[in-house]
C-alpha cells in the first residue's frame, strides 16, 4: 500500500488531529484505522465539518504511486479519490488528464473547422437569377413555399431539414418524404442547393473529404438567387406565390398538374391511416401494388373521409377475422386489402351513401398539403371532396383585380 504524507492548510491543532485521524491507514496498511463515523465521533465534529475539514484543512499525497504521464506523486484530496488511485493502472493525474481533454478538444475542434472549410470549398454559395413564378411546375411553388415560409429560414437562408420538422406538422407524408425532396433538389429549373452550413454528418465523407453527396431528409438548403446574403432571396419569392395563389392567375402547366398532385397527396393519407388503423389492431402488413391500387380505386369515386371509413371497417373486420382464430396475423392484415375493395364495390353498385371521416388529430395534413390543398386550391374540406367535383379556384384562370 502507498504511503501518505500528509500536507496541512490548517493551524488549528483540534483539527490538524481529526484530518490526521481520517489519514491513518491500519498498520498492515489495508483498509482506514478509523470509519468516518468514528472519527466525527472521536474529535466530536458534525457532518458539514467533517465534509468541510477534508475539503480545506489539508489533501494526502501518495509517494509511492506516481502518474504515467509527469512522473508526479499523486495528491488525492480524500479517501474516494483514494479508492479510485489505488484501482487505476498506469493513470494519470487530474493536471494531464486536464491537459489531454484540453488537447483532444482543440483536435476535434481543428478538425471541424477543417470539414468546414472543405465543405465551403465542395458547396459554395452560387448566385444565380431567381426563377419566375410562371417557370416553376405546381409542385416546385408549393415545395418552395413549405420550405422557405418556415420562420427558422428568415435569419440565416438555411431551411429545416425534412426529417426536422415536428411530427405534429411533418414536411410532406412520410412515403413521399425522399421522393418529394429528391424531385424538388433536380427540377428544372434548379431552385435549391445543399447549404455547407448543415449538419456536418448531413454530408458524404471519404477520406475525410466530401464527395459532393449528402443525405435526403438531412440537410438543410438554401434559395438561389442574386443576393449575395442567402436569407435575403426568399422574402421575394413567397411574396409572388401568395399574390398567384390568392390573385391567379396560374401558369397554364399548373391547370394540369394539381389533379395529379391531388391524388397522389389523398393517397399517401389513406396509405398512412390503412397503416395506422392495422397497428392498432396490433396487426402489420407490407403495402405493394395492389394495396396502393386498390386505394387508388377507392379514391376514384369516394373521399378521402370516405374512404377511411372503408379503411375503419375493413380492418375492424381483419382483426376479428384474426381472433376467431386458424390464421396469422399476416393473413388477416392481407385480407383487409380485399375488404377494402370488396366494399367500395358495394357501395358503388347499390348506390349507398357512406359517412365521410374527419382527418384524425394523430395523422396530420402536413404542410406540403396544407399548402396544396387550403392556399392553392382553396379546399377548406378536402378530406370530403370527390376528386370528380373538385374545380380549381376562379381566379386560377381569371385573375383577381387588385384594389
Amino acid at each position: 500500500m502507498p504511503r501518505i504524507e500528509l500536507e496541512l492548510y490548517t493551524d488549528d491543532p483540534a483539527w490538524a488531529a481529526a484530518l490526521r485521524s481520517y489519514w491513518t491507514l491500519n498498520e498492515d496498511g489495508h483498509g482506514w484505522a478509523q470509519t468516518v463515523a468514528e472519527v466525527r465521533a472521536q474529535h466530536q465534529l458534525t457532518s458539514p465539518e467533517m465534509t468541510q475539514l477534508v475539503r480545506t484543512c489539508g489533501s494526502a499525497r501518495l509517494t509511492d504511486i506516481t502518474c504515467s504521464k509527469c512522473g508526479e506523486s499523486w495528491t488525492v484530496a480524500n479517501r474516494t479519490e483514494y479508492a479510485e488511485v489505488l484501482r487505476a493502472d498506469n493513470g494519470v493525474c487530474e493536471s494531464c488528464h486536464a491537459l489531454a481533454q484540453a488537447a483532444r478538444l482543440q483536435a476535434a475542434k481543428e478538425r471541424k473547422q477543417h470539414q468546414r472549410s472543405r465543405l465551403i470549398e465542395t458547396f459554395p454559395t452560387n448566385t444565380h437569377d431567381q426563377p419566375s413564378v410562371e417557370e416553376l411546375s405546381l409542385f416546385q411553388a408549393i415545395g418552395l413555399h413549405t420550405l422557405f415560409s418556415d420562420p427558422a429560414v428568415e435569419d440565416s437562408g438555411m431551411t429545416t431539414p425534412t426529417r426536422g420538422w415536428p411530427k405534429e406538422r411533418p414536411w410532406c407524408p412520410g412515403s413521399l418524404l425522399l421522393d418529394y425532396e429528391r424531385r424538388l433538389i433536380h427540377s428544372n429549373p434548379a431552385t435549391i442547393f445543399a447549404h455547407h452550413d448543415s449538419h456536418i454528418d448531413a454530408f458524404v465523407w471519404e477520406d475525410d473529404a466530401p464527395t459532393g453527396s449528402f443525405y435526403l431528409g438531412n440537410i438543410s438548403y438554401y434559395l438561389i438567387g442574386p443576393q449575395p446574403d442567402p436569407a435575403e432571396r426568399s422574402p421575394q419569392l413567397l411574396q409572388d406565390l401568395n399574390r398567384v395563389f390568392r390573385q391567379g392567375p396560374w401558369p397554364a402547366t399548373w391547370l394540369e398538374q394539381w389533379r395529379p398532385l391531388w391524388e397522389e397527396l389523398t393517397l399517401a393519407y389513406a396509405s398512412a391511416y390503412l397503416d395506422m388503423k392495422l397497428r392498432e389492431h396490433h396487426l402489420e402488413m407490407k403495402q405493394g401494388e395492389g394495396t396502393l391500387t386498390a386505394l387508388q380505386d377507392a379514391l376514384a369515386t369516394f373521399s378521402l373521409g370516405q374512404v377511411f371509413n372503408l379503411i375503419y371497417r375493413a380492418t375492424r373486420d381483419s382483426a376479428a377475422y384474426y381472433q376467431r382464430g386458424g390464421i396469422t396475423k399476416r393473413q388477416a392484415a392481407n385480407s383487409t386489402v380485399g375488404r377494402i375493395s370488396g366494399s367500395a364495390d358495394r357501395v358503388r353498385a347499390n348506390g349507398w351513401d357512406i359517412k365521410s371521416f374527419n382527418l384524425p388529430w394523430n395523422l396530420p395534413l402536413t404542410a406540403f398539403g396544407e399548402v396544396f390543398f387550403y392556399k392553392v386550391m382553396w379546399q377548406a374540406d378536402m378530406i370530403h371532396a370527390l376528386i370528380d367535383e373538385v374545380r380549381v379556384p376562379a381566379h386560377a384562370v381569371e385573375p383577381v383585380a387588385e384594389e
